[in-house]
């Protein structure tokens, strides 16, 4: 039974699935930007790693795996509180 506001509620599955495609279509556009302005953002290491992996990438279904797996660090870097500059700063772009 639920004990009302004692309750927290978490995020359904399919809320969570709607957030990580959001955060790999940031990384799709992060990945569309020039390597000059990637420079610029304050990313991650591993997160600029993966996004000049994907960069390099040519078959379809590598890069969507890639994606995915860039999906992962920005919701890592979001759990770290170290995403939000970098998506502040993709907005400005």
């Amino acid at each position: 039974m639920k004990d009302g506001p004692q309750e927290e509620e978490r995020p359904s599955r399919s809320q969570k699935k709607r957030e990580s495609l959001a955060l790999q279509e940031t990384g799709e556009r992060l990945a569309a930007l020039p390597r000059a302005r990637l420079a610029e953002l304050p990313l991650p290491d591993a997160l600029k790693e993966g996004l000049e992996d994907y960069a390099r990438m040519g078959s379809y279904g590598a890069r969507r795996r890639q994606l995915q797996y860039i999906g992962r660090l920005m919701r890592e870097a979001r759990d770290e509180g170290s995403l939000q500059p970098v998506l502040d700063a993709l907005d400005r772009l």
